[in-house]
């Protein structure tokens, strides 16, 4: 450690720490406008300044790090001087606009003015005035209150990664320009105007409406993606006005679906009250007549039971409680994209934290999208590619990451087999190996030159192996996570303080899912075959949209043509059209509740907002369905509930009671004794189906969205898309075409992409073409149906 003088006080920093940054760990105060602690030193500004004895002038703190014995002072009247004269130049251009400013109340500029500003201005001359820009459906602009800290430009080049927010021209004529045709490309853009000091960049969504001294904050857990960011809900009323990261989190910033999903809450999509069907349209009804109605669908019936893994952990707990009270056969499935359902070597859920991730010596991701489906973890290996350590990735499409991939290789997912066979004979040479390795290897009789990338990486001290969709939703998930096991265990990097299996999961609480639901899970293709074939008198789906999600839509449609439909939950959607009943649960923002990330980080959802109609907490709704149906009530309070959930899960206990953000990680389960061999394809079509995941357009609730949908608009590619080589070779060109699957013959508009594997068949609207998720190969034929 280092030590230093701050003010005549001593304090001890880390060696290499700027002066600034010492100031900010030891709560002293420093002004400073371009300054923020994750992206690069610019230096601009100059509000930062500091004294430091026997320096002949002042230094600017941000870019100068500390020295052993090192004197510094924060508040002399020679800096006094500076500040006031740093803070005149600022505001020579900027105009008097602070009443009509929306970042009046929360605005650096604005607070700096009055504490280290003049009285009164001298500059008289003409003000100058600049274009604004148009930025997208997220961020709105005013550019004539830029004050040039440059911390747009930095985001936009270092976190974002895309490069679309520069700077023309210098000295007085400079400007911050916005290089975008339509909208800005990052999916993190929503956290410009957080960055901003002044008010330059703005929300848009939330332009000209709300002031921040109006606003009520309520803790809580997003629930879009796995990462399950800590966010702040800021409301007015009862109405959300936007989402904000939570400062000392793990990450200091949330992407655009997470922080623009809010106006979904008030959509018409919302489930607000208990509706029944009558002569063919749902209708208002209180919450006897809909339990009396659920009562004749259910009772005595042998059902289906299909949930959302976005619940909170005690709602995830009711339903098995319910299951339990009412239906202890039921076959229960709350995962969308897994076919095979065999135990896999390691389940779902991270062995590492991101900042783990971001340090190992090799990160290899494995056919996952991860700027589209866990964009913060994307951003954490951005990060980490600007420090030089290497990327490498394997998979069916090249997906953008804005970010230079030290090694890749496109392949077709009935590939991965050969891919880690290769793999395996590479780590064999060097002398690991794992017991069944000549097992798994002789169940294999292609090798892929890609496996050279996997087993580089394995060698080195520490690897991170990311697990994407592409193997998770395979036919033969368990085989080929048993093979990644096999080789992560021979090169050491599947032990204790050592572990790089991190399989991403399809949702939150994973950890958790798999201790409550372990021996009743099944997949949702099989409950819906099952009601299809006349096995099943009903299904209850729990927050769940397996026609507009997932790997099942065709086979959801043909059960829910069969059988009756209890809905519960908070957003309709395609599933509205079938439902016998609706019960409104409440979202989660209106709860208290528990999540568990991907990494096993435990979120405590407290101070909830206020419920918009007749919405109850979700663990509420099945305790009242099981007293109507007859059942005995197990649990009648939330504490009396959480109880039940320690029973099952002793980990949770402990992190509900951790006081350090560490100490309250879950790992995933591991199956030591989970072995599958590859099996040999049966299906003779050329082409293997990969389905997109869009952060704009997947999940009820980023549907329910008129912001994210505009987004989606924007972002919008082909509905379906193929190597020029894929359709050269049939000589076809780009255009309306006929795929064939197992589902039949279909019409689509298939588009070209050569960062497309060729053989694979990409589908890249799922709303669109959501009926060719269902299959996991086809053949396109040409010519329209």
């Amino acid at each position: 450690m280092t030590s230093l003088f701050i003010n005549d006080q001593e304090v001890e920093v880390t060696p290499g720490t700027s002066i600034l940054e010492a100031c900010r760990q030891n709560e002293v105060d420093v002004p400073y406008f371009c300054y923020h602690p994750e992206l690069s030193v610019a230096a601009n500004c100059r509000m930062c300044l500091v004294e430091v004895e026997g320096w002949g002038k002042p230094a600017a703190s941000c870019c100068t790090p500390v020295s052993e014995g090192m004197k510094v002072k924060t508040q002399t009247e020679t800096l006094a001087k500076d500040r006031e004269m740093m803070m005149e130049y600022l505001l020579i251009h900027h105009p008097l606009d602070c009443p009509v400013c929306d970042q009046g109340g929360s605005c650096k500029l604005q607070d700096y003015t009055v504490e280290h500003g003049a009285s009164k201005g001298r500059y008289s001359e003409p003000k100058r005035a600049v274009i604004n820009y148009e930025l997208g459906p997220f961020v709105n602009t005013c550019m004539t209150r830029c004050i040039h800290c440059t911390r747009c430009v930095r985001f936009a080049d270092e976190v974002a990664g895309t490069g679309d927010i520069g700077i023309l021209n210098r000295s007085d004529h400079m400007t911050i320009a916005g290089i975008v045709e339509e909208a800005l490309s990052s999916e993190l853009s929503g956290n410009l105007p957080d960055i901003c000091p002044v008010g330059a960049l703005l929300d848009k969504p939330s332009h000209d409406v709300s002031r921040p001294w109006e606003m009520n904050r309520h803790d809580s857990t997003c629930t879009e993606c796995p990462n399950g960011c800590a966010i702040s809900i800021e409301s007015r009323g009862d109405e959300v006005m936007r989402i904000l990261p939570v400062d000392g989190s793990p990450e200091p910033w949330i992407c655009d679906r997470g922080r623009y999903v809010y106006d979904a809450f008030r959509s018409d999509s919302r489930i607000l009250e208990p509706k029944v069907r009558t002569d063919g349209e749902l209708q208002s009804a209180d919450w006897g007549d809909a339990f009396d109605r659920t009562i004749d669908l259910l009772k005595d019936k042998k059902v289906g039971i299909v949930f959302s893994s976005q619940w909170s952990v005690e709602g995830q707990l009711a339903i098995s409680l319910m299951r339990d009270a009412l239906f202890p056969d039921a076959k229960v499935a709350f995962d969308l994209h897994r076919r095979d359902m065999r135990p896999f070597a390691f389940e779902e859920g991270l062995a590492m934290t991101t900042s783990q991730i971001e340090a190992a010596d090799q990160v290899v991701i494995l056919g996952s999208d991860l700027r589209q489906r866990l964009p913060l973890l994307m951003q954490r290996l951005r990060k980490r590619g600007r420090a030089g350590k290497p990327v490498s990735r394997i998979g069916a499409m090249n997906y953008r990451t804005n970010m230079e991939i030290s090694s890749e290789a496109l392949i077709r997912p009935r590939d991965w087999a050969a891919v880690i066979a290769r793999a395996m004979e590479q780590v064999s040479e060097l002398g690991k190996t794992a017991a069944g390795f000549d097992a798994w290897l002789g169940s294999v009789s292609e090798r892929h030159e890609a496996g050279k990338i996997l087993a580089d990486a394995l060698i080195s001290d520490s690897c991170a192996l990311l697990v994407g969709e592409e193997i998770r939703s395979h036919e033969d998930a368990a085989a080929l996570i048993h093979g990644l096991d096999l080789l992560m265990r021979a090169c050491g990097h599947a032990e204790a303080g050592n572990d790089g299996r991190n399989l991403i999961p399809e949702g939150m609480n994973a950890q958790a899912l798999s201790a409550v639901f372990a021996d009743g899970r099944v997949s949702a293709g099989e409950i819906f075959a099952a009601a299809t074939a006349g096995e099943l008198d009903a299904l209850i789906l729990v927050g769940s949209d397996p026609i507009g999600d997932g790997l099942f839509p065709s086979a959801a449609k043909e059960a829910l043509q069969k059988v009756p439909l209890v809905q519960i939950g908070s957003i309709s959607g395609e599933m509205g059209e079938y439902a016998e009943v609706q019960l409104p649960a409440a979202a989660y923002s209106e709860i208290e509740g528990t999540f568990v990330n991907m990494e096993g980080r435990v979120r405590v959802a407290t101070n909830p907002i206020k419920s918009l109609g007749q919405e109850r907490p979700l663990w509420k709704v099945m305790m009242r369905l099981i007293q109507v149906m007859g059942g005995e009530v197990p649990v009648v309070s939330l504490d009396e509930l959480r109880s039940e959930v320690c029973k099952r899960m002793s980990s949770l206990s402990d992190a509900w009671c951790a006081t350090g953000q560490e100490s309250a990680l879950i790992a995933p389960v591991r199956n030591r004794d989970a072995a599958a061999l590859p099996k040999a394809r049966t299906d003779s079509f050329e082409l293997d189906v990969v389905s997109r995941y869009s952060m704009y357009r997947e999940g009820m609730w980023a549907r329910a969205s008129a912001l994210l949908s505009e987004a989606g608009r924007i972002n919008a590619l082909d509905d379906v898309l193929v190597h020029p080589e894929t359709l050269a070779a049939k000589g076809l060109s780009a255009g309306e075409l006929q795929v064939t699957s197992f589902l039949g013959k279909q019409s689509y508009n298939i588009g070209v992409r050569e960062d497309v594997a060729p053989g694979v068949l990409f589908v890249a609207k799922r709303g669109v073409a959501g009926d060719l998720s269902d299959v996991a190969a086809a053949t396109v034929d040409g010519g329209a149906v």
